[in-house]
C-alpha cells in the first residue's frame, strides 16, 4: 500500500530547509545534503498538487461547472 503523502507537513519541512538557507550557517556539506532533500520535497508536492489539480477539473466535469 502506498504511503499517504502529507502535504503541510512536506511545505513545513521545505520552510525549514530554506530558513536554514537563509540562516547561512549550514556548511557546504549540510547545504549540499539540504538543496537535494530540498528538491525532492519541491517535486514530491509538485505531483501532489498536481493531482489535486486533476482531480478538481474532474469533479467540475461532474457537475458540469464552466471556467
Amino acid at each position: 500500500m502506498a504511503k499517504k503523502f502529507n502535504f503541510a507537513k512536506a511545505y513545513k519541512e521545505l520552510e525549514e530547509i530554506t530558513s536554514q538557507f537563509e540562516r547561512g550557517n549550514l556548511s557546504l556539506e549540510d547545504g549540499l545534503k539540504k538543496f537535494e532533500e530540498g528538491l525532492a520535497l519541491a517535486a514530491e508536492c509538485k505531483e501532489y498538487l498536481k493531482q489535486v489539480e486533476n482531480k478538481i477539473i474532474e469533479i467540475k466535469k461532474k457537475f458540469s461547472i464552466k471556467e
